[in-house]
């Protein structure tokens, strides 16, 4: 550590945002792409052309559950929204005992719609805080760790930059680390706010596991805190006695007014066909920031309000708020672009926090003229320089490469979607042993290119393989699809301008170095 208070805190910021900014940046690029998950999903199954009404959905899924599985112990229907066209099913496969489950989708007219199968954007979403190939607890762990080395990075960011609105106005391109120092600063202050709430955010969001010392302390066990948080009814047991259920779109309408019009997200019933069975209605967290958290249960037989669960803790309301502003479920179209446009604003600045602590280290070789034929270059020094190619320009061409395999993988593949999810991995993969063939600066300016080639094809790969491409959208209906279209095309100029700086760069080195050998021979 540093005598001085400002030194102490350069350090802080320079190791905290180091040794984890590589999963960092995976971490804010997923997340920031899952602000979009549901139209990136709607991008990957094109199948689906029919939006649905989640009232008459409700219907139909009723119509189709009754048919399918009259003997299930449980039915469970995730209702159509603004954003998903879908209507998911689940239930109890009474043929195995209960223990299995099976699922269908149903499109807005009510018909179980043959989709490819594909994790889509839930696979980015759900990668941003569990990762892949580890086990999930240990996932979060780490994912934990670094954004409190994040937070850490942010505050003592703010504190060593005592001019950092200034500096936000004085960006000097081409002027080596000088220009990499004013990217990260501007893309630190444009969204600074949201760098803060997002990152204190996201640890809320798993504080129960974070923090569960404190629960036990306050509580004894988990089960003891979230009996206190939401009081649940005693279960009930199917009577064994048949008895006709009134029409789920009927008590759709009722617990509609009960909620106040709020959306309702989730409807399941238990033990259908049965004298005892009930309906329960979650409350969806698209509405507003603050939510209720309302749950309703009804009578499925003679439509009684039987239990109003809601949560009691104002903990708990307040955990709820930071997890929906987290995630901004609750945002409109505008706001959600405002999210995602600050999520890309916190990928570059880490982005170029990595290349900047590089880049400052090769200029102090090169005014020390340590930088000769012998390379003397540290392992630690190459270790991360090869590492910010294979994560800054690796991530977003597996994301590429997840896309291609979409379009690509037959359909009737086995474990399709975690075929595409392995075609993610060897997109990272390949970027990362690229620099072992063809060295770092060559890396930065070929996978740039590769990168951009491969955003560029992927409109063009769908004109080739779906009927719903760029050449024949519909609107509006198609609206969604066009603009995923149109923002592969953006990745794909913004790729270009980097491959062009690199190449200019690199162009611009090898100039110096030949003027300066043509010195030495005079």
């Amino acid at each position: 550590m540093k005598a001085r208070f400002r030194d102490s805190m350069t350090w802080l910021h320079t190791w905290s945002g180091l040794v984890v900014g590589w999963v960092l940046f995976a971490v804010f690029l997923t997340g920031t792409l899952a602000f979009f998950q549901h139209e990136i999903t709607d991008w990957m199954q094109p199948e689906l052309q029919h939006k649905a009404n989640p009232e008459y959905s409700l219907a139909q899924a009723q119509a189709f559950l009754q048919q399918k599985a009259p003997d299930s112990a449980r039915w469970s229907v995730s209702l159509p929204d603004g954003r998903s066209a879908t209507t998911s099913l689940f239930w109890r496969d009474a043929a195995a005992g209960g223990r299995g489950f099976r699922r269908a989708t149903l499109d807005g007219n009510g018909e179980e719609v043959a989709l490819r199968d594909s994790r889509g954007g839930s696979f980015l979403y759900r990668f941003h805080f569990d990762l892949h190939y580890m086990p999930v607890l240990w996932a979060r762990w780490l994912v934990g760790i670094c954004t409190m080395f994040m937070l850490v990075a942010i505050i003592s960011g703010v504190i060593i930059h005592k001019k950092i609105f200034k500096d936000f106005f004085s960006f000097q391109p081409g002027k080596g680390p000088r220009s990499w120092l004013d990217a990260h600063t501007i893309t630190a202050v444009l969204a600074l706010p949201f760098h803060l709430m997002i990152t204190y955010t996201g640890l809320v969001t798993l504080m129960f596991m974070y923090l569960s010392w404190a629960i036990s302390l306050g509580f004894g066990d988990r089960n003891a805190l979230f009996e206190n948080l939401t009081r649940q009814p005693p279960a009930q047991v199917a009577s064994g006695e048949s008895a006709a259920m009134l029409p789920l779109q009927q008590l759709y309408q009722q617990a509609k007014l009960q909620l106040s019009g709020a959306p309702v997200a989730f409807v399941a019933v238990e033990h259908p066909g049965d004298a005892v069975a009930t309906v329960q209605f979650t409350e969806g967290s698209t509405q507003s920031l603050t939510v209720p958290g309302r749950t309703l249960i009804y009578s499925a037989v003679n439509g009684e309000l039987l239990h109003q669960l809601q949560p009691q803790l104002a903990a708990e309301h307040t955990r709820r708020t930071m997890v929906n502003l987290h995630a901004g479920r609750f945002a409109g179209l505008q706001l959600r672009w405002l999210y995602f446009i600050s999520g890309v604003m916190g990928t570059l600045m880490i982005a170029t926090g990595l290349v900047l602590w590089s880049e400052k280290r090769l200029q102090k070789l090169h005014a020390d003229n340590k930088l000769n034929a012998d390379n003397k270059i540290t392992p630690g020094q190459q270790l991360v320089r090869w590492l910010n190619v294979g994560v800054i320009l690796g991530l977003p061409l597996a994301v590429a490469a997840y896309f291609y395999a979409n379009r690509l993988l037959p359909l009737a593949l086995e474990n399709r979607a975690e075929m595409e999810i392995h075609c993610f991995f060897a997109g990272w993969a390949l970027m990362l042993l690229y620099p072992l063939l063809r060295g770092i600066s060559n890396s930065w300016r070929e996978g740039a290119l590769l990168t951009a080639l491969a955003y560029l094809g992927l409109p063009l790969l769908s004109v080739l393989t779906v009927q719903r491409n760029i050449l024949s959208y519909r609107f509006p209906a198609d609206t969604t699809l066009l603009a995923v279209d149109v923002m592969l095309l953006l990745s794909a100029g913004g790729f270009f301008l980097l491959w062009r700086f690199t190449a200019r760069r690199k162009a611009a080195a090898e100039q110096r170095s030949k003027t300066a050998q043509e010195l030495a021979c005079r």
